[in-house]
């Protein structure tokens, strides 16, 4: 009998929809957990699950035997939500009590916390999902697209001998202007933002116990223009009689505003050497607007279920409404889940976000414009 044969068996029911947990370790499936935090998030890397439980198997009567390092999958009713290794192992006895306290992290905990180590530090004519498979074969990790993200080139790459392998494809993704983040089955995963939508949203008065939403304008400006850096900056003295005449100078006709600040709050930012057209330049002031934006339009709640209302479990990466006391709904992107269990009851705690707060920083790739990269295609 297979795995999630055994856990359907267990559940007593097609379970997909139940909010019973279960991992799997050493092909045992343990169950019983009295008290359960589970951290999953687009921008959190490795996924976490702390666990309490007694040692005792009520079903079995057999002793539970988990050590750290132990290979271990947690299931969600019959959804896998996470793949990783056991971290560690808390034992604890009392005249009435026998428990373990277990923290079990993704597989993606030897990417952030290991050295990079492959045959050359240097990559030629590859991509951005290439250099990331690479880094992350020592781990045994897959890395998959999602809509094709990461396949932007990348003629040459030089990673840093100290380096973590997440460092490495954190900064190749920035190159290619996509998210990476853990997969359930273990995997990580480069992605646009927004990768699908929730059969359903939050809605106060129903499935949101509490909830707080900030709005804000702090971090933003009413304008944000991108400025070249040219010998007027560093040998003309601004005065009162030449300061627009100079700023015309230095300025790229990158420029964007902010609607909704009504104060002059202005904001200058390089153009990147390289950025012959300024179209990087254009990109980025657009991003400084809307990313500003949606850090600064947030919602925390509370859900009293771990799933929509298909039976979908909350995933980070997929687009939800939130509908306030009055009514009005508006969407936004899950960025990051808690799932809770204790006595007094099983509940998510979920961020929410504009789109806009987790769209990658455009930057411009340094090769392509420098006689190297010229070579490199001749």
């Amino acid at each position: 009998m297979s795995i999630l044969s055994q856990i359907k068996s267990i559940l007593g029911y097609e379970g997909a929809a139940a909010e019973k947990s279960l991992i799997v370790i050493g092909g045992q499936i343990i169950t019983g957990w009295e008290e359960e935090e589970i951290r999953i998030g687009l921008e959190l890397m490795p996924w976490t699950a702390d666990l309490a439980l007694t040692s005792y198997q009520p079903a079995t009567g057999a002793n539970v035997t988990i050590n750290p390092g132990d290979e271990a999958q947690l299931y969600i009713g019959s959804d896998l939500l996470l793949t990783g290794y056991v971290l560690s192992v808390v034992e604890s006895e009392g005249p009435s009590s026998h428990g373990l306290r277990v923290q079990i992290t993704a597989k993606s905990i030897d990417l952030t916390d290991c050295s990079a180590e492959f045959s050359t530090y240097q990559m030629n004519s590859t991509n951005a999902l290439a250099i990331a498979r690479k880094v992350s074969a020592f781990a045994g990790i897959q890395v998959a697209s999602i809509n094709g993200a990461g396949n932007i080139d990348v003629q040459q790459f030089s990673a840093i001998l100290t380096e973590t392998a997440y460092e490495i494809i954190e900064r190749v993704c920035r190159l290619a202007c996509v998210l990476f983040y853990d997969q359930p089955d273990g995997s990580i995963a480069l992605s646009g933002v927004g990768t699908g939508r929730m059969s359903s949203g939050f809605v106060v008065g129903e499935n949101v116990e509490d909830w707080t939403r900030v709005r804000s304008n702090l971090g933003r400006y009413s304008t944000v223009t991108a400025i070249l850096a040219s010998t007027v900056m560093l040998f003309t003295e601004p005065t009162e009689s030449n300061y627009v005449t100079e700023m015309e100078a230095i300025s790229s006709g990158a420029k964007a505003q902010d609607a909704a600040i009504n104060r002059t709050r202005p904001l200058l930012i390089p153009v990147e050497l390289g950025d012959t057209d300024q179209k990087v330049a254009q990109q980025r002031v657009q991003w400084e607007v809307n990313r500003r934006y949606g850090r600064a339009n947030t919602v925390m709640l509370t859900c009293d279920s771990w799933r929509d209302k298909e039976g979908n479990l909350w995933l980070p990466n997929k687009i939800a409404s939130f509908t306030d006391p009055a009514g009005v709904s508006t969407d936004y992107l899950i960025g990051e889940i808690v799932f809770r269990r204790s006595r007094s009851g099983t509940r998510a705690d979920v961020t929410l976000a504009p789109p806009s707060a987790y769209q990658p920083q455009p930057v411009l790739n340094p090769l392509l414009n420098n006689e190297l990269n010229v070579a490199l295609k001749g």
